[in-house]
């Protein structure tokens, strides 16, 4: 494989990236106008960017965990797989505002969503690791693949993260699909997300990509905080507001921070003890129109880490806190008013309330005794959000 990568903005090569003894270099090319940059932290000029490891943007789809092991398993006798190596090797099938010039690699026939939603197969996952996992640059450790699926209605290609799950994390795709309802009904912006009917497959759309193909820039707050991967539980969600009040446009900031404030209080209320840097960022067309992105990977953890704490810090301190603690912080970081930071925590108390709802409904089914668990769990957290 080639010891360099070109880099692609809008459709046309912008610089390369190399590897030079222990550092990451990459330079724009001489060509490259204001508006293709690579990152918000990155802006368009003659002076390389020098990293001792991959920059942050490049880094941020590599995988990790489940993926990685995969993908080093079939990799590792023919190619390097070190972060530059996992890099070249999932550059073909990068898509979004960010892609890589590079050969095609061979591509599968699309499935469609009702396959996944209803699979008829107990292996579907394994098949779709087989399908797509050289073309799934994802980070994360849970289970997951990046599918191409296509809309029966429009006949158009989509692209779908499908999250799995194994015996460490039981009913994961149930927790997330069930926390990330009680998200939607706080009103707060979400991706397309559905449950397949055997319970074992999460499903959300990439909101990243749009309709006709338009790419949007995404950009987590490793990148935007110019850290690590391995660093993304460091620091504060203080801080993380500060980095939405610096890279978020005027007119986008007080939306932005009103999202970022309410999902905040859902972790809270959810006891999500995984909302690190990498699971909040920013999305955006252009360099003035850059905003929160929508909320992903929200699940309850301490169903199965019983004393697990939140990813980073609030209010100096790794946990659970209350209302009067939230609003502070909604007021001291998020730059609200106290009537808007209690409009939120209202919102909040009404995906609870559809939570406890949903929640009850299961229980009447009489479910498995892992399901049974998890429903308890959110049942209780429910209550003693709504303070029943």
């Amino acid at each position: 494989m080639s010891s360099r990568l070109s880099v692609i903005v809008l459709d046309s090569v912008v610089g390369r990236i190399f590897k030079e003894e222990s550092d990451y270099i990459f330079n724009y090319v001489p060509s490259s106008g204001s508006e293709k940059f690579v990152s918000l932290t990155m802006p368009v000029r003659e002076k390389s960017y020098v990293n001792s490891g991959l920059h942050p943007i490049f880094e941020m789809h590599l995988p990790e965990g489940y993926l990685l092991a995969i993908l080093k398993k079939h990799f590792a006798k023919v190619t390097e797989t070190d972060d530059f190596g996992m890099l070249r090797l999932l550059a073909p099938s990068m898509s979004g505002r960010i892609q890589y010039e590079s050969q095609e690699i061979s591509t599968f026939p699309p499935l469609s969503l009702d396959e996944i939603l209803h699979p008829n197969t107990q292996n579907l996952f394994d098949e779709l690791v087989d399908r797509f996992a050289l073309s799934s640059p994802l980070s994360g450790v849970q289970p997951k693949v990046l599918a191409r699926i296509v809309d029966k209605a429009t006949l158009k290609l989509e692209d779908y993260i499908v999250k799995a799950w194994g015996d460490d994390y039981p009913q994961l795709a149930l927790n997330e699909y069930l926390c990330m309802q009680a998200v939607q009904a706080a009103e707060i912006s979400v991706p397309e997300f559905y449950l397949s009917d055997d319970h074992q497959l999460f499903i959300m759309k990439r909101f990243d990509i749009q309709g006709g193909g338009r790419s949007l820039g995404f950009e987590d707050l490793c990148v935007l905080q110019a850290r690590q991967r391995e660093d993304k539980y460091k620091g504060s969600y203080e801080q993380v507001a500060k980095s939405l009040k610096l890279f978020c446009s005027k007119q986008y900031r007080l939306k932005s921070l009103t999202q970022f404030f309410k999902m905040i209080v859902m972790n809270n209320f959810l006891e999500n003890g995984d909302a690190h840097l990498k699971n909040f960022g920013v999305y955006y067309p252009n360099i003035d129109q850059v905003q929160i992105a929508p909320a992903y990977d929200v699940v309850n953890t301490t169903v199965y880490v019983t004393n697990d704490i939140p990813a980073l810090t609030l209010l100096g301190s790794k946990r659970w806190h209350k209302k009067e603690q939230l609003i502070r912080f909604a007021i001291e970081a998020c730059d609200l008013t106290n009537k808007q930071a209690l409009k939120c925590y209202e919102d909040c108390l009404y995906g609870m309330t559809l939570l406890l709802s949903e929640v009850n409904q299961w229980l009447e089914q009489e479910p498995k005794p892992d399901v049974h668990k998890l429903l308890i769990k959110l049942q209780r957290l429910a209550k003693q959000a709504l303070e029943l």
